[in-house]
This record gives C-alpha cells, structure tokens and sequence, in this order.
C-alpha cells in the first residue's frame, strides 16, 4: 500500500529516501525553517514493531537526517496497520501519529497533530476511498443485478412497442397501474407489471440513464440481493402511495414507469450517505439533497409526473435501505 501512500507524498513535495528496514519508510520535505519528516511504519508488508524497535530505529533516522543537515525536523509517522492494538504497542503518548486501517479504509488522527501535515489528511482519505471501491469491483465486477432490471425495461418496452404498432396498446394497457383495476377487479398483477412499462423511447431512456447511474452506486453498497430486494419493494409501495393517493382525490389516473422504484434508489442513496459510518459514498450531503430535491422539484413542476409514486418511491428506498442495513449497524459485517 506503501506505493499510494508516496505517490500522495511525491505530489506534496516530498522526497522519498530508501531504508533497508523492511515495511519502513521515510519521506523527506525540507523548507527554510524546519524539515517535515513523514515515517510510515507498514505492518501490512513487514514485521510487526515493538516499542523498543520502533525507537531504536527512530533515532537511527534521526541521525540520518542530521547527517543530511537537516537540524529542525518535525515528525509524523504515519502507521498502517489492521491490528486496534498497534498504536499503544509501538507509541507513547508524544509522538506525532496517524494510523490508517485498510481493512476498513479508514484514516484516525490522534489528538497531537502538527499543521504542517495537515493538508496530508484528505488526499489520504480519498485515498483509502478510492482503493476501497477498486478493491469492491474487484470482488464484484458489475453491478449485475441492476443489469438485468435495466434489460428487462428493455426487453419489455420493445415487446409493448411492437405490438403498439401493429395490434394496438392492448399490452400496455392491460399491464397500467390503476386503483380501480387493482382493489375492484383483483388484477394485482398490475402493482408489479407497470414498473417494466414506459410510454415511449424518451421515457425509457430518460429512466434508465439515472438507473444505470444511480443504482449501480447503490447495488455496490448493499450487494445485488439486497439491492434487488430495495428496487422491487420501492417500486411496489411507490405504486400503492399513487393508488391511495388518486382514491383519496377522487380521481382515476393509469401511470406506467420505473421512476418510483428508480425514486427509491436516490432515497437509499440519501440514507446510506446519513448513516453509513464507513463513509464510502462517493456523494456528499450537500450533493444528495440538491439531487433530491430537485428530483422531487422537478417531478412537481411537471404535468402528467405521477409525483404520488416518487415520494412514496423515495420514502420506501430510504426506510427499506434503513432496514437492510440494520445487520450492519449491529456490528455484523457483510459478506455480500
């Protein structure tokens, strides 16, 4: 992991000077005043310190760099280690140190910090970021759940449409949703049918552009099954806030579409960015609740949007990711 690191530090004026201690290394920044002296200690590529080790090789550092005429160094080590006890095994309590976990990609800054190291700390954090989700595709290549759902909105509308053409919109109609079809006629099949329904090319690709997008980000955080689970759900409980919503205005309206299950992508979205404390979304929550209000907005300031579906969507994928997650938040890892 030692090769990230420097590249970061190489990209801050450091310059990187070989040892011969296995898993350590020093990189050097010198300025008029004083140096800054990044010590990195890897675990995960060499043995295991103890205190007096660590020590003994911290002073033969420092006679280095005094060698080098470097007379005013400032020091940071910086540890890489999966193991919770490794701070209090090699340090005590004066020393500059930040630790960085890359089994759970997480950087922990100590109380003493000095400022010079400070700008360090976020390209480090994205850092970690970045080689957790390469380290996420590695292990599950593409979002195939996701995948199928997407081919199948296809497959579906290119079946509707031919028949459109050619026997009228019988295929397309007998699969709308509508309360009345639904509660007094028994065709339940309607909840689930219409969010493989669209009316048109636009209204296909317009949905299935944000889906690709959006719920690939979601699948990779919850895994396929659970994300299967999410879509399903919110779409079928985005259906039935539409149906209580028309019967409660009197009216009767058919609505077709994916958007109130694609709605309950962006609510998971919003609830993983909240509560995920791994902090591996890549949006921040400036960035989610612009995008879900102007979703929303956007729905509301149209005519013919079945804004009913798209709360109702939104409300369920935000609850449904609260609830898969629940495991999580327990202190039980995934395995998805």
């Amino acid at each position: 992991m030692y090769s990230q690191v420097q590249a970061v530090l190489e990209r801050y004026g450091y310059e990187n000077i070989m040892l011969n201690a296995r898993g350590i290394y020093v990189a050097l920044r010198q300025m008029q005043e004083k140096s800054c002296v990044v010590v990195t200690l890897d675990e995960t590529a060499g043995d295991r310190l103890g205190t007096e080790q660590f020590y003994h090789i911290s002073e033969q550092i420092r006679e280095y760099l005094m060698g080098r005429g470097c007379t005013h160094c400032i020091f940071l080590y910086l540890l890489i280690s999966d193991d919770d006890s490794s701070a209090g095994r090699i340090f005590k309590n004066y020393e500059c140190f930040w630790r960085i976990n890359p089994k759970r990609g997480q950087l922990m800054v100590f109380e003493r910090e000095e400022e010079a190291f400070m700008a360090l700390r976020r390209p480090l954090e994205e850092l970690l970021v970045r080689q957790e989700s390469f380290e996420k595709l590695g292990k599950r290549q593409l979002p195939w759940c996701n995948i199928v759902i997407i081919l199948i909105n296809v497959a579906v509308f290119l079946y509707t449409d031919f028949f459109a053409v050619f026997g009228g919109e019988a295929a397309l109609d007998a699969g709308a949703l509508g309360w009345y079809a639904v509660l007094e006629e028994g065709q339940w099949h309607r909840m689930f049918s219409s969010m493989f329904l669209h009316l048109g090319g636009e209204h296909l690709f317009n949905n299935m552009l944000v889906l690709a997008y959006i719920g690939s980000v979601v699948e990779l955080e919850l895994g396929s099954f659970r994300y299967g689970i999410l879509y399903i759900v919110s779409g079928l409980l985005a259906g039935g806030t539409s149906m209580v919503y028309n019967m409660m205005q009197n009216t009767y309206a058919v609505s077709v579409g994916a958007s109130g299950a694609i709605f309950g992508t962006i609510g998971a979205i919003l609830f993983l960015v909240l509560f995920y404390k791994r902090k591996r979304i890549r949006y921040s929550m400036r960035q989610m609740a612009f995008l879900a209000f102007f979703s929303l907005y956007g729905g509301f300031a149209s005519q013919g949007v079945d804004n009913a579906a798209h709360f109702g969507g939104f409300i369920a994928g935000f609850l449904c990711a609260g609830l898969l997650t629940m495991r999580w938040r327990q202190g039980a890892e995934w395995d998805s």
